[in-house]
């Protein structure tokens, strides 16, 4: 055979080869996928049509953006959490960290803090934060609007022990449609289509020293606890626990209820609204 058609040849196989591996790898890639989503068909009885499914994910207001990093440090204050408090129960905390967050976002919406008033894991002074705002908001015209509300995550930032309180931290991943109206309906700010993705942080306290509360004013922005049932009551509003209807005089530290004394979002840069 003629020497330059053997060179020829070699050369097709050369040139050939890695685009033959190429497309051995991509077909090998599909097959892998289109297995794992039989696999799953078959497990959940959902059928995946993949256009619709693209579609479907750019469409929705909740997917347009990744749910923002928290800085959890739930493995280094958890312990030392339930060491000193052995009675708090954290999981209900963190289901409560989320209605609270939720219910708070409403009551600006609805300019109405009713619904917070109502929660008894709420301090007084987060009430009177919401109702500043709402104030706020009507004095300028303005309705602020949030819509899908999601909550991605939850997790303990920082735990401290200072002016006679302790004080848990928790950030929120929060995503929402999030925007301003005036009062002709005219939007202002944000959009009703694509999310934001922000971070809240709630603080939850309770009194541990009511001599040092006192000092620094905090011991007037927290709830008391009823010694016979439990319930958190308000401080100074009334003498008897509406709940049982047991009378109570002297308040010391095992009368103070935990509760959330203030929401605020993590970088209020990315906030345009107040």
């Amino acid at each position: 055979m003629d020497p330059n058609i053997i060179g020829l040849i070699i050369a097709g196989i050369l040139f050939a080869a890695p685009v033959v591996i190429v497309i051995a790898i991509v077909l090998f890639v599909v097959f892998k996928v289109k297995s794992k989503v039989s696999q799953f068909e078959r497990e959940s009885g959902i059928k995946i049509e993949p256009k619709k499914f693209v579609d479907d994910l750019k469409g929705s207001p909740v997917m347009q953006h990744a749910p923002a990093s928290l800085n959890g440090m739930d493995k280094i204050y958890v312990p030392m959490i339930k060491k000193e408090f052995p009675d708090l129960d954290l999981s209900a905390v963190f289901s409560h960290v989320e209605m609270v967050m939720k219910t708070y976002l409403d009551c600006i919406e609805e300019k109405n803090t009713s619904e917070l008033e109502n929660k008894m894991v709420v301090a007084p002074v987060l009430v009177q934060k919401a109702q500043a705002i709402i104030t706020d908001l009507q004095s300028q015209n303005k309705t602020v609007y949030y819509d899908n509300i999601v909550i991605h995550k939850s997790v303990i930032s920082d735990y401290v022990k200072e002016k006679g309180l302790a004080t848990i931290s928790f950030q929120c991943a929060v995503g929402y449609l999030n925007h301003v109206e005036d009062q002709n309906g005219k939007m202002l700010r944000g959009s009703k289509e694509i999310s934001e993705e922000t971070v809240y942080v709630l603080k939850y306290s309770r009194v541990i020293n009511q001599e040092l509360a006192k000092q620094s004013g905090e011991v007037d922005v927290l709830a008391v606890s009823c010694p016979n049932c439990g319930a958190p009551i308000p401080r100074g509003s009334v003498a008897r626990c509406p709940y049982c209807r047991t009378e109570f005089h002297n308040m010391t530290e095992d009368v103070f209820a935990w509760a959330f004394t203030d929401i605020k979002e993590k970088n209020l840069m990315t906030k345009k609204i107040f």
